[in-house]
C-alpha cells in the first residue's frame, strides 16, 4: 500500500507543479505582449515628436532667416534715409548761402544806387529809381524837354560811374487812344517810342548798352487809375527807370 501511495503522491505533485508553472508562464506572456505593444507605442510618440521637432526647427529656420532679410532691408532703409536727409541738410545749406549770397548782392546793389545820390522806390515788388524830377511828355509826344534832358544827363553820369547798375526804361501813356493820321500805332507804340528816347539819349551820355534796357507798357500800369483830370494824364505820360540787378553776378557773388 505505502509504495502505491507514495507513487500516487509524486504524479498529484507533479500536476499541480505543472499548473502552477504554466499559469505563471500564461502571466509573463501576457505581460510582455503588454510591454512590447507600449514600447511600439511609445516609439511610435518618439517618431511623431522627432518629426514635429524637425518641422518646429525648419519653420523656426525659415522665420529667423525672413527676419533677418527684413532686418537687413530695414537697416538699408534707414541708411538710405539718413544718407537723403543729410544730403538735403546740404542742399538746405547750401540753398541759404546762395540767399544770403543774393541778399548781399542785392543790397550791394541797392546801396551803390544810394550812394550814388538816388532813391529807391518798391512799387509792386519792383524797384525804382526815383529821379530828382519825373521825366514827362506832353500828349501824343515823344519830345523831350530841356528839364528832362538834365535829369537823363544826370541818370547818365551816375550809370557812367557805377557799370554794375543796369536799368529797365519804361515808357507810359495816358488812356487817351492815339489819334487817327499820328505817327504812332497805338498807345504800346507810343510808350515804346518815349522809352527808346531816354535810352538813346543815355546812350548819347556814354551810357555802356549793356547797362540799359527799353520796354512799353502802354496806358496799363497808370499812377492815378481814374484820368479825369488833366493833371492825372499828365502824371502819366511818364518814364520811370527800373532796376535789373545782372542775375548772372548776383549767383557767381552768392556762391563766393
Amino acid at each position: 500500500m505505502r509504495p502505491i501511495f507514495i507513487v500516487m503522491f509524486f504524479a498529484v505533485f507533479g500536476m499541480m507543479t505543472s499548473c502552477v508553472s504554466k499559469t505563471k508562464f500564461d502571466e509573463m506572456t501576457s505581460e510582455r505582449d503588454r510591454l512590447s505593444q507600449n514600447l511600439e507605442e511609445t516609439q511610435s510618440q518618439l517618431k511623431t515628436l522627432g518629426e514635429e521637432k524637425d518641422a518646429l526647427e525648419s519653420e523656426y529656420e525659415e522665420a529667423k532667416s525672413k527676419m533677418e532679410g527684413q532686418i537687413s532691408s530695414l537697416e538699408s532703409d534707414v541708411s538710405s534715409a539718413k544718407q537723403e536727409a543729410e544730403s538735403a541738410m546740404g542742399m538746405v545749406k547750401e540753398k541759404d548761402e546762395e540767399i544770403s549770397g543774393l541778399n548781399n548782392m542785392i543790397d550791394g546793389a541797392f546801396n551803390a544806387y544810394e550812394s550814388s545820390g538816388l532813391m529807391l522806390e518798391e512799387v509792386n515788388d519792383y524797384i525804382y529809381l526815383k529821379t530828382s524830377e519825373p521825366v514827362l511828355f506832353s500828349s501824343g509826344s515823344i519830345r523831350l524837354g530841356s528839364d528832362d534832358r538834365a535829369v537823363i544827363d544826370s541818370l547818365a553820369s551816375i550809370l557812367k560811374n557805377n557799370s554794375n547798375l543796369e536799368v529797365i526804361v519804361e515808357g507810359h501813356t495816358d488812356d487817351d487812344s492815339v489819334i487817327a493820321g499820328a505817327a504812332f500805332r497805338d498807345n504800346w507804340d507810343l510808350s515804346y517810342r518815349r522809352a527808346d528816347a531816354v535810352v538813346r539819349r543815355l546812350l548819347q551820355e556814354g551810357v555802356d548798352p549793356g547797362q540799359l534796357a527799353a520796354a512799353a507798357r502802354g496806358q496799363y500800369k497808370p499812377l492815378n487809375e481814374v484820368q479825369d483830370t488833366a493833371d492825372a494824364k499828365a502824371a502819366n505820360r511818364r518814364v520811370v527807370f527800373r532796376i535789373a540787378p545782372k542775375m548772372s553776378d548776383m549767383y557767381e557773388a552768392s556762391k563766393k
